[in-house]
Protein backbone atom coordinates (compact mmCIF):
# COMPACT_ATOMS: atom_id res chain seq x y z
CA UNK A 1 0.00 0.00 0.00
CA UNK A 2 1.00 3.63 -0.56
CA UNK A 3 1.03 5.80 2.57
CA UNK A 4 1.61 9.53 3.10
CA UNK A 5 2.58 10.72 6.59
CA UNK A 6 2.45 14.41 7.55
CA UNK A 7 4.69 15.17 10.53
CA UNK A 8 8.08 13.58 11.21
CA UNK A 9 8.27 14.02 14.96
CA UNK A 10 8.45 11.16 17.42
CA UNK A 11 5.09 9.70 16.42
CA UNK A 12 5.51 10.27 12.68
CA UNK A 13 8.96 8.70 12.54
CA UNK A 14 7.78 5.63 14.44
CA UNK A 15 4.76 5.30 12.14
CA UNK A 16 7.00 5.52 9.10
CA UNK A 17 9.25 2.82 10.55
CA UNK A 18 6.30 0.54 11.27
CA UNK A 19 4.78 0.98 7.80
CA UNK A 20 8.12 0.44 6.01
CA UNK A 21 8.82 -2.68 8.08
CA UNK A 22 5.40 -4.00 7.07
CA UNK A 23 6.36 -3.59 3.40
CA UNK A 24 4.47 -0.40 2.44
CA UNK A 25 5.59 2.53 0.26
CA UNK A 26 5.87 5.60 2.48
CA UNK A 27 6.17 9.33 1.74
CA UNK A 28 6.78 11.76 4.62
CA UNK A 29 6.14 15.51 4.77
CA UNK A 30 7.56 17.97 7.31
CA UNK A 31 8.49 21.65 7.39
CA UNK A 32 11.85 20.96 9.03
CA UNK A 33 14.66 19.56 6.90
CA UNK A 34 16.43 18.14 9.97
CA UNK A 35 13.47 15.90 10.80
CA UNK A 36 13.25 14.70 7.21
CA UNK A 37 16.97 13.94 7.09
CA UNK A 38 16.77 11.85 10.26
CA UNK A 39 13.85 9.78 8.97
CA UNK A 40 15.11 9.34 5.40
CA UNK A 41 18.59 8.51 6.71
CA UNK A 42 17.22 5.53 8.65
CA UNK A 43 14.36 4.40 6.42
CA UNK A 44 13.56 3.81 2.77
CA UNK A 45 11.03 6.64 2.44
CA UNK A 46 10.43 9.57 0.10
CA UNK A 47 10.86 12.86 2.00
CA UNK A 48 9.23 16.20 1.07
CA UNK A 49 9.92 19.56 2.68
CA UNK A 50 6.88 21.78 3.13
CA UNK A 51 3.65 22.47 4.96
CA UNK A 52 1.10 19.68 5.13
CA UNK A 53 -1.66 22.14 4.23
CA UNK A 54 0.02 23.03 0.93
CA UNK A 55 -1.85 21.14 -1.78
CA UNK A 56 1.14 21.34 -4.15
CA UNK A 57 3.34 19.60 -1.56
CA UNK A 58 0.67 16.96 -0.96
CA UNK A 59 0.46 16.22 -4.68
CA UNK A 60 4.25 16.09 -4.97
CA UNK A 61 4.28 13.51 -2.16
CA UNK A 62 1.89 11.34 -4.16
CA UNK A 63 -1.39 11.92 -2.38
CA UNK A 64 -3.34 11.16 -5.57
CA UNK A 65 -2.03 7.58 -5.51
CA UNK A 66 -2.15 7.12 -1.74
CA UNK A 67 -4.17 4.36 -0.11
CA UNK A 68 -3.84 5.88 3.34
CA UNK A 69 -3.09 9.41 4.57
CA UNK A 70 -1.93 9.99 8.15
CA UNK A 71 -1.55 13.43 9.75
CA UNK A 72 0.42 13.39 13.02
CA UNK A 73 1.97 16.85 13.22
CA UNK A 74 2.12 18.69 16.56
CA UNK A 75 -0.94 20.76 15.56
CA UNK A 76 -4.41 19.21 15.91
CA UNK A 77 -5.85 21.88 13.61
CA UNK A 78 -3.29 21.19 10.89
CA UNK A 79 -3.93 17.45 11.14
CA UNK A 80 -7.67 17.93 10.69
CA UNK A 81 -7.20 20.40 7.84
CA UNK A 82 -4.74 18.23 5.89
CA UNK A 83 -7.01 15.19 6.26
CA UNK A 84 -9.91 17.25 4.90
CA UNK A 85 -7.79 18.30 1.91
CA UNK A 86 -6.68 14.71 1.31
CA UNK A 87 -10.28 13.51 1.40
CA UNK A 88 -11.36 16.20 -1.06
CA UNK A 89 -8.61 15.28 -3.54
CA UNK A 90 -8.62 11.48 -3.27
CA UNK A 91 -10.57 8.50 -2.00
CA UNK A 92 -7.82 7.39 0.37
CA UNK A 93 -8.34 6.50 4.03
CA UNK A 94 -7.50 9.39 6.37
CA UNK A 95 -6.26 9.25 9.96
CA UNK A 96 -5.59 12.27 12.20
CA UNK A 97 -3.86 12.60 15.53
CA UNK A 98 -5.95 14.82 17.84
CA UNK A 99 -4.66 15.36 21.38
CA UNK A 100 -6.57 18.33 22.75
CA UNK A 101 -9.16 17.15 25.32
CA UNK A 102 -11.62 19.74 23.95
CA UNK A 103 -11.44 18.28 20.43
CA UNK A 104 -11.41 14.73 21.75
CA UNK A 105 -14.95 15.18 23.00
CA UNK A 106 -16.07 15.78 19.41
CA UNK A 107 -14.53 12.71 17.77
CA UNK A 108 -17.78 11.53 16.18
CA UNK A 109 -18.48 15.02 14.85
CA UNK A 110 -15.06 15.32 13.17
CA UNK A 111 -15.21 11.83 11.72
CA UNK A 112 -18.64 12.46 10.22
CA UNK A 113 -18.08 16.00 8.91
CA UNK A 114 -14.52 15.53 7.65
CA UNK A 115 -14.89 11.96 6.44
CA UNK A 116 -12.07 10.74 8.68
CA UNK A 117 -11.48 7.01 8.86
CA UNK A 118 -9.97 7.24 12.33
CA UNK A 119 -8.92 9.74 14.99
CA UNK A 120 -6.05 8.73 17.23
CA UNK A 121 -5.12 10.23 20.58
CA UNK A 122 -1.84 8.67 21.84
CA UNK A 123 -2.00 10.53 25.12
CA UNK A 124 -5.49 9.23 25.91
CA UNK A 125 -4.47 5.71 24.91
CA UNK A 126 -1.41 5.96 27.19
CA UNK A 127 -3.57 7.15 30.09
CA UNK A 128 -5.92 4.19 29.60
CA UNK A 129 -2.97 1.77 29.57
CA UNK A 130 -1.66 3.26 32.83
CA UNK A 131 -5.12 3.06 34.38
CA UNK A 132 -5.35 -0.64 33.45
CA UNK A 133 -1.95 -1.29 35.03
CA UNK A 134 -3.10 0.31 38.26
CA UNK A 135 -5.86 -2.32 38.44
CA UNK A 136 -3.21 -5.09 38.13
CA UNK A 137 -0.01 -3.71 39.73
CA UNK A 138 1.88 -7.04 39.52
CA UNK A 139 1.79 -6.90 35.73
CA UNK A 140 4.35 -4.99 33.67
CA UNK A 141 1.87 -4.44 30.83
CA UNK A 142 -1.79 -5.16 30.17
CA UNK A 143 -3.97 -4.37 27.16
CA UNK A 144 -7.62 -5.13 26.51
CA UNK A 145 -8.99 -6.18 23.15
CA UNK A 146 -11.38 -3.54 21.89
CA UNK A 147 -15.00 -4.07 22.83
CA UNK A 148 -14.31 -7.07 25.08
CA UNK A 149 -13.15 -8.02 28.56
CA UNK A 150 -10.28 -10.15 27.25
CA UNK A 151 -6.77 -8.99 28.14
CA UNK A 152 -3.19 -9.70 27.09
CA UNK A 153 -0.59 -9.11 29.81
CA UNK A 154 3.05 -9.66 30.75
CA UNK A 155 4.42 -10.74 34.12
CA UNK A 156 7.98 -11.25 35.37
CA UNK A 157 8.12 -14.54 37.30
CA UNK A 158 9.38 -14.42 40.90
CA UNK A 159 10.49 -17.41 42.94
CA UNK A 160 7.50 -17.20 45.32
CA UNK A 161 5.00 -17.72 42.50
CA UNK A 162 3.22 -21.06 42.72
CA UNK A 163 3.77 -22.07 39.10
CA UNK A 164 7.59 -21.88 39.22
CA UNK A 165 9.14 -25.22 38.23
CA UNK A 166 5.93 -26.54 36.70
CA UNK A 167 5.05 -27.29 33.10
CA UNK A 168 2.22 -25.41 31.39
CA UNK A 169 0.38 -28.70 31.02
CA UNK A 170 0.69 -29.34 34.77
CA UNK A 171 -0.49 -25.82 35.60
CA UNK A 172 -3.65 -26.28 33.52
CA UNK A 173 -4.39 -29.68 35.10
CA UNK A 174 -3.77 -28.28 38.59
CA UNK A 175 -6.19 -25.38 38.06
CA UNK A 176 -8.68 -26.64 35.42
CA UNK A 177 -11.24 -23.97 36.27
CA UNK A 178 -8.86 -21.14 35.39
CA UNK A 179 -9.35 -19.93 31.82
CA UNK A 180 -5.93 -18.30 31.42
CA UNK A 181 -3.27 -19.22 28.87
CA UNK A 182 0.47 -18.61 29.05
CA UNK A 183 1.09 -18.06 25.34
CA UNK A 184 4.63 -16.66 25.18
CA UNK A 185 7.76 -16.57 27.32
CA UNK A 186 10.97 -14.56 27.17
CA UNK A 187 13.98 -16.39 28.62
CA UNK A 188 17.56 -15.12 28.32
CA UNK A 189 16.46 -12.57 25.74
CA UNK A 190 14.75 -15.14 23.48
CA UNK A 191 11.02 -15.00 22.74
CA UNK A 192 9.46 -18.47 22.82
CA UNK A 193 6.03 -19.79 21.89
CA UNK A 194 5.82 -22.56 24.53
CA UNK A 195 4.19 -25.96 24.29
CA UNK A 196 2.60 -28.00 27.07
CA UNK A 197 5.87 -29.47 28.36
CA UNK A 198 7.50 -26.04 28.80
CA UNK A 199 8.54 -25.46 32.44
CA UNK A 200 8.28 -21.98 33.97
CA UNK A 201 11.42 -20.67 35.69
CA UNK A 202 12.16 -17.69 37.95
CA UNK A 203 13.04 -14.65 35.86
CA UNK A 204 10.91 -15.66 32.87
CA UNK A 205 8.73 -12.93 31.38
CA UNK A 206 5.43 -14.62 30.57
CA UNK A 207 2.61 -13.33 28.38
CA UNK A 208 -0.89 -14.34 29.46
CA UNK A 209 -4.31 -14.14 27.78
CA UNK A 210 -7.46 -14.17 29.92
CA UNK A 211 -10.60 -12.20 30.70
CA UNK A 212 -10.29 -9.51 33.38
CA UNK A 213 -11.96 -11.78 35.95
CA UNK A 214 -9.93 -14.87 35.04
CA UNK A 215 -6.70 -12.83 35.04
CA UNK A 216 -7.35 -11.82 38.64
CA UNK A 217 -8.25 -15.41 39.60
CA UNK A 218 -5.11 -16.75 37.90
CA UNK A 219 -2.83 -14.27 39.70
CA UNK A 220 -4.42 -15.08 43.06
CA UNK A 221 -4.18 -18.85 42.49
CA UNK A 222 -0.50 -18.56 41.57
CA UNK A 223 0.37 -16.46 44.66
CA UNK A 224 0.89 -13.26 42.66
CA UNK A 225 -0.13 -10.32 44.87
CA UNK A 226 -1.87 -7.67 42.75
CA UNK A 227 -4.16 -5.39 44.76
CA UNK A 228 -5.54 -2.42 42.74
CA UNK A 229 -3.90 0.92 43.57
CA UNK A 230 -6.12 3.37 45.46
CA UNK A 231 -3.67 6.16 46.38
CA UNK A 232 -1.93 7.56 43.27
CA UNK A 233 0.83 10.20 43.16
CA UNK A 234 1.62 11.80 39.77
CA UNK A 235 4.40 14.20 38.76
CA UNK A 236 3.68 16.51 35.81
CA UNK A 237 0.43 18.10 34.65
CA UNK A 238 0.51 17.42 30.93
CA UNK A 239 -2.04 15.97 28.53
CA UNK A 240 -1.58 12.34 29.60
CA UNK A 241 -2.03 13.39 33.22
CA UNK A 242 -5.26 15.19 32.31
CA UNK A 243 -6.80 12.06 30.81
CA UNK A 244 -5.40 9.84 33.59
CA UNK A 245 -6.74 11.98 36.43
CA UNK A 246 -10.13 12.04 34.72
CA UNK A 247 -10.24 8.24 34.55
CA UNK A 248 -8.91 7.69 38.08
CA UNK A 249 -11.39 10.08 39.69
CA UNK A 250 -14.24 8.34 37.87
CA UNK A 251 -13.06 5.10 39.52
CA UNK A 252 -13.05 6.74 42.94
CA UNK A 253 -9.25 6.79 43.43
CA UNK A 254 -7.36 9.32 45.54
CA UNK A 255 -5.21 11.40 43.17
CA UNK A 256 -2.42 13.89 43.88
CA UNK A 257 -0.58 15.78 41.11
CA UNK A 258 2.72 17.63 41.59
CA UNK A 259 3.48 20.40 39.08
CA UNK A 260 5.94 23.33 39.03
CA UNK A 261 4.03 25.58 36.62
CA UNK A 262 1.52 27.79 38.42
CA UNK A 263 -0.78 28.19 35.40
CA UNK A 264 -1.00 24.42 34.92
CA UNK A 265 -1.75 23.99 38.63
CA UNK A 266 -4.58 26.49 38.38
CA UNK A 267 -6.05 24.80 35.28
CA UNK A 268 -5.94 21.36 36.89
CA UNK A 269 -7.42 22.68 40.14
CA UNK A 270 -10.36 24.11 38.20
CA UNK A 271 -10.83 21.00 36.06
CA UNK A 272 -10.44 18.50 38.94
CA UNK A 273 -11.65 19.92 42.26
CA UNK A 274 -11.63 16.40 43.79
CA UNK A 275 -7.90 15.91 43.14
CA UNK A 276 -5.04 17.39 45.19
CA UNK A 277 -2.97 19.66 42.93
CA UNK A 278 0.34 20.53 44.57
CA UNK A 279 2.73 23.17 43.27
CA UNK A 280 6.31 22.04 43.70
CA UNK A 281 9.39 20.36 42.22
CA UNK A 282 8.64 16.70 41.52
CA UNK A 283 12.35 16.00 41.01
CA UNK A 284 13.15 17.03 44.61
CA UNK A 285 13.49 13.81 46.59
CA UNK A 286 12.79 15.37 49.99
CA UNK A 287 9.72 17.12 48.56
CA UNK A 288 8.41 13.80 47.20
CA UNK A 289 8.80 12.22 50.61
CA UNK A 290 6.91 15.09 52.24
CA UNK A 291 4.09 14.61 49.72
CA UNK A 292 3.60 11.00 50.77
CA UNK A 293 5.70 8.94 48.33
CA UNK A 294 6.18 6.20 50.92
CA UNK A 295 2.43 5.83 51.51
CA UNK A 296 1.45 5.90 47.81
CA UNK A 297 0.15 2.74 46.15
CA UNK A 298 1.35 4.02 42.78
CA UNK A 299 3.85 6.64 41.65
CA UNK A 300 3.71 7.94 38.06
CA UNK A 301 6.21 10.51 36.70
CA UNK A 302 4.74 12.10 33.54
CA UNK A 303 6.95 15.12 32.92
CA UNK A 304 7.88 16.14 29.39
CA UNK A 305 11.49 14.97 29.81
CA UNK A 306 12.22 11.24 29.44
CA UNK A 307 15.46 11.32 31.43
CA UNK A 308 13.74 13.14 34.27
CA UNK A 309 10.94 10.58 34.37
CA UNK A 310 13.40 7.68 34.52
CA UNK A 311 15.51 9.22 37.29
CA UNK A 312 12.45 10.00 39.44
CA UNK A 313 10.98 6.56 38.79
CA UNK A 314 14.23 4.82 39.78
CA UNK A 315 14.39 6.82 43.01
CA UNK A 316 10.76 6.05 43.86
CA UNK A 317 11.32 2.33 43.27
CA UNK A 318 14.27 2.35 45.68
CA UNK A 319 12.53 4.25 48.50
CA UNK A 320 8.91 3.11 48.35
CA UNK A 321 6.72 0.08 47.74
CA UNK A 322 4.60 1.91 45.18
CA UNK A 323 3.82 0.54 41.75
CA UNK A 324 6.06 2.71 39.56
CA UNK A 325 4.91 3.54 36.03
CA UNK A 326 6.35 6.16 33.72
CA UNK A 327 6.05 7.22 30.11
CA UNK A 328 8.92 7.55 27.66
CA UNK A 329 8.73 9.19 24.26
CA UNK A 330 11.99 7.88 22.80
CA UNK A 331 12.00 4.21 21.87
CA UNK A 332 15.79 4.25 21.44
CA UNK A 333 16.06 4.27 25.25
CA UNK A 334 14.64 0.76 25.61
CA UNK A 335 18.04 -0.86 26.25
CA UNK A 336 18.76 1.63 29.04
CA UNK A 337 15.32 1.11 30.56
CA UNK A 338 15.95 -2.65 30.86
CA UNK A 339 18.81 -1.94 33.26
CA UNK A 340 16.59 0.14 35.56
CA UNK A 341 14.34 -1.15 38.33
CA UNK A 342 11.04 0.26 37.02
CA UNK A 343 7.80 -1.71 37.06
CA UNK A 344 6.22 -0.47 33.82
CA UNK A 345 7.06 1.93 31.01
CA UNK A 346 4.46 3.23 28.56
CA UNK A 347 5.46 4.40 25.07
CA UNK A 348 2.64 6.56 23.64
CA UNK A 349 4.03 6.68 20.12
CA UNK A 350 4.34 2.88 19.96
CA UNK A 351 0.69 2.59 20.99
CA UNK A 352 -0.20 4.98 18.16
CA UNK A 353 1.92 3.04 15.65
CA UNK A 354 0.26 -0.24 16.65
CA UNK A 355 -3.22 1.19 16.16
CA UNK A 356 -2.41 2.46 12.68
CA UNK A 357 -0.55 -0.72 11.68
CA UNK A 358 -3.62 -2.65 12.79
CA UNK A 359 -5.85 -0.46 10.63
CA UNK A 360 -3.60 -0.84 7.58
CA UNK A 361 -3.43 -4.61 7.95
CA UNK A 362 -7.20 -4.75 8.22
CA UNK A 363 -7.45 -2.98 4.86
CA UNK A 364 -5.04 -5.48 3.33
CA UNK A 365 -6.78 -8.57 4.68
CA UNK A 366 -8.74 -10.82 2.38
CA UNK A 367 -11.50 -13.35 3.00
CA UNK A 368 -9.56 -14.96 5.86
CA UNK A 369 -10.75 -12.27 8.24
CA UNK A 370 -9.74 -8.74 9.18
CA UNK A 371 -7.22 -7.74 11.82
CA UNK A 372 -9.43 -6.27 14.54
CA UNK A 373 -6.61 -5.63 17.03
CA UNK A 374 -2.82 -5.65 16.94
CA UNK A 375 -0.39 -5.43 19.85
CA UNK A 376 3.38 -5.63 19.66
CA UNK A 377 5.06 -7.01 22.79
CA UNK A 378 8.54 -7.83 24.04
CA UNK A 379 10.54 -5.30 22.02
CA UNK A 380 8.50 -6.02 18.89
CA UNK A 381 9.51 -9.71 18.88
CA UNK A 382 5.95 -10.80 19.56
CA UNK A 383 2.71 -9.89 17.80
CA UNK A 384 -0.72 -10.48 19.32
CA UNK A 385 -3.49 -10.22 16.76
CA UNK A 386 -7.24 -10.51 16.96
CA UNK A 387 -9.09 -11.56 13.81
CA UNK A 388 -12.76 -11.61 12.96
CA UNK A 389 -13.40 -14.92 11.21
CA UNK A 390 -15.20 -14.35 7.93
CA UNK A 391 -17.25 -16.73 5.82
CA UNK A 392 -14.99 -18.66 3.49
CA UNK A 393 -11.98 -18.67 5.79
CA UNK A 394 -9.85 -21.82 5.58
CA UNK A 395 -9.86 -22.20 9.38
CA UNK A 396 -13.60 -22.15 10.05
CA UNK A 397 -15.76 -25.19 10.78
CA UNK A 398 -12.86 -27.60 11.42
CA UNK A 399 -11.40 -28.73 14.77
CA UNK A 400 -8.20 -26.97 15.82
CA UNK A 401 -6.41 -30.34 16.06
CA UNK A 402 -6.88 -30.79 12.31
CA UNK A 403 -5.33 -27.42 11.43
CA UNK A 404 -1.77 -27.37 10.18
CA UNK A 405 -0.64 -24.28 12.02
CA UNK A 406 2.64 -22.56 11.31
CA UNK A 407 5.41 -22.95 13.85
CA UNK A 408 6.11 -20.04 16.23
CA UNK A 409 2.38 -19.42 16.47
CA UNK A 410 -0.40 -20.30 18.90
CA UNK A 411 -4.16 -19.83 19.00
CA UNK A 412 -4.64 -18.06 22.33
CA UNK A 413 -8.38 -17.52 22.43
CA UNK A 414 -11.71 -17.86 20.65
CA UNK A 415 -14.71 -15.68 21.45
CA UNK A 416 -18.02 -17.12 20.23
CA UNK A 417 -21.26 -15.17 20.71
CA UNK A 418 -19.58 -13.00 23.33
CA UNK A 419 -18.07 -15.86 25.37
CA UNK A 420 -14.28 -16.30 25.48
CA UNK A 421 -12.60 -19.67 25.89
CA UNK A 422 -9.08 -21.09 25.70
CA UNK A 423 -8.87 -23.25 22.56
CA UNK A 424 -8.43 -27.00 22.80
CA UNK A 425 -7.91 -29.55 20.04
CA UNK A 426 -11.67 -29.99 19.82
CA UNK A 427 -12.44 -26.26 19.46
CA UNK A 428 -14.05 -25.11 16.19
CA UNK A 429 -13.92 -21.55 14.82
CA UNK A 430 -17.27 -20.36 13.49
CA UNK A 431 -18.07 -17.49 11.12
CA UNK A 432 -17.99 -14.21 13.06
CA UNK A 433 -15.88 -15.52 15.95
CA UNK A 434 -13.03 -13.43 17.33
CA UNK A 435 -9.75 -15.35 17.24
CA UNK A 436 -6.58 -14.32 19.11
CA UNK A 437 -3.27 -15.35 17.55
CA UNK A 438 0.11 -14.95 19.30
CA UNK A 439 3.20 -15.27 17.14
CA UNK A 440 6.84 -14.35 16.66
CA UNK A 441 6.21 -14.24 12.90
CA UNK A 442 5.78 -10.88 11.14
CA UNK A 443 3.20 -9.54 8.73
CA UNK A 444 0.26 -11.91 9.26
CA UNK A 445 -2.76 -10.14 7.77
CA UNK A 446 -5.50 -12.78 7.85
CA UNK A 447 -6.53 -16.01 9.53
CA UNK A 448 -5.65 -17.91 6.38
CA UNK A 449 -2.01 -16.85 6.94
CA UNK A 450 -1.75 -18.91 10.14
CA UNK A 451 -1.88 -22.19 8.19
CA UNK A 452 1.29 -23.86 6.93
CA UNK A 453 0.43 -24.74 3.35
CA UNK A 454 3.83 -26.31 2.69
CA UNK A 455 2.91 -29.39 4.74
Amino acid sequence: MNAVVVGCGKVGSELARTLVNDGHNVSVIDNQQKCLDEVSGDLDVMAYLGNGSDLAVLKEAGIEDADIFIAVSTSDELNLLTCLMAKEETRCETIARVRNPLYSREVDFFKARLGLSKIINPEHLAATEICNLLQFPALSRIDFFEGSDVAIATLTVKREFKFVGKSLEHIMKEEPALKALVCAVVRNGESIIPRGNFIIETGDVVTIVATRTDMRKFLKAENVHSTPAENVLIVGAGTITYYLVQELLEKGKRVRVIEMDENKCNRFSEAFPNADIIRGDGTDRKFLMRQGLKSADAFIPLTGIDEENLVIATYAKSYSNAKVITKVSRTDMSDLIKTLNIDSVVFPKLICADIIAQYVRAKEAGAGGDVATLFRYLDDTLEILEFKAAAGSLVTNIPVKEMRLKKSLILAGITHEGRYHVPTGESVIKDGDSVIVVTTLKGITSLNNILDRTL
